[in-house]
């Protein structure tokens, strides 16, 4: 029988990556809601959100404001870092727009879960090694009371000291679920015993990106097995007293609100989770809608 409290438990951020999707209508979001109301629906089931439009613009100060207003006070977003840091430019001559992004996370005050910075596999060790230590080095001063984390795409950024060089500097490492690439939760568990506490696992369960589905509606391909590793290690990380953020994308399973529901479930059964079931929030009228009023 579980005894334990969830007060003495870290706080579990689950949500999916974006919350606007075409093949969500009428599965879950209630047939007839506006996009300027989807993500009013979508912060009363789930108490967190992956935002990616931000990976091609940043949104304006104005559409930050809306969103706060859409969702409880305790919601949270992850914000993606815009590509053309991490892709186009990969590092270089990037100070003034990472500093814009920061400015973009800092606004979001309590409601900032871990920024994402994300690089392409291009952006390694091997060919951008420098480039990145100074980077970071350089951004953990002007971001160190903003949350971040950071995935890479390239193997020998991988390593258990990469994950110690980022929490050193108190910036989380991205543990990611997805096909072809290795499994790095062991090195950030490695790191995380010496690291500061207040640095929350940051998860992405992606699944098979690489293989389109035709379409994001339904549970088309469950992954039973790694949900009860994932629920397990979750656990385990709240039982510590850590935070951890999870967000999920359609191509885990294929759609992403039932997969973070199956998730949450399993990792209820190893500990006790608060109930999110926050005040209906009505946001203020307003021409922009969903995610897409970024100017």
């Amino acid at each position: 029988m579980m005894t334990m409290s969830y007060k003495n438990l870290g706080a579990l951020r689950i949500g999916t990556s974006s919350w606007s999707f075409p093949d969500w209508r009428g599965v879950f979001y209630p047939r007839g809601t506006q996009a300027d109301r989807q993500l009013n629906h979508y912060a009363a089931t789930f108490n967190s959100v992956e935002i990616n439009t931000s990976f091609y613009a940043l949104p304006a100060p104005r559409t930050v404001r809306r969103w706060l207003e859409s969702v409880s006070p305790a919601f949270t977003f992850s914000l993606k870092a815009p590509r053309e840091i991490t892709h186009e430019r990969q590092l270089v001559d990037v100070d003034e727009l990472a500093a814009a992004y920061l400015d973009v996370v800092r606004s979001f005050g309590t409601a900032a879960g871990p920024g994402l910075i994300q690089f392409p596999a291009a952006v390694s060790r091997a060919r951008a090694g420098r480039r990145l230590a100074g980077f970071f080095d350089r951004l953990a001063p002007a971001a160190a009371s903003i949350p971040l984390s950071v995935e890479v795409r390239a193997v020998d950024l991988m390593t258990p000291a990469f994950v110690r060089f980022l929490m050193e500097r108190r910036i989380g490492f991205v543990t990611v679920e997805r096909v072809g690439q290795p499994d790095t939760f062991c090195h950030w568990q490695a790191a995380a015993e010496s690291a500061d506490p207040t640095i929350p696992l940051h998860i992405r369960l992606i699944g098979r990106d690489r293989d389109p589905l035709p379409d994001d509606s339904m549970l088309r391909r469950p992954q039973d097995e790694l949900l009860d590793k994932w629920a397990q290690r979750i656990a385990a990380v709240l039982q510590a007293g850590r935070d951890v953020f999870c967000y999920v994308h359609n191509p885990f399973e294929g759609h992403a609100p039932g997969t973070v529901r199956r998730l949450r479930a399993r990792v209820g059964m190893h500990v006790p989770l608060p109930e999110w079931n926050p005040a209906i929030v009505t946001p203020p009228d307003d021409e922009e809608s969903g995610q897409m009023g970024l100017f």
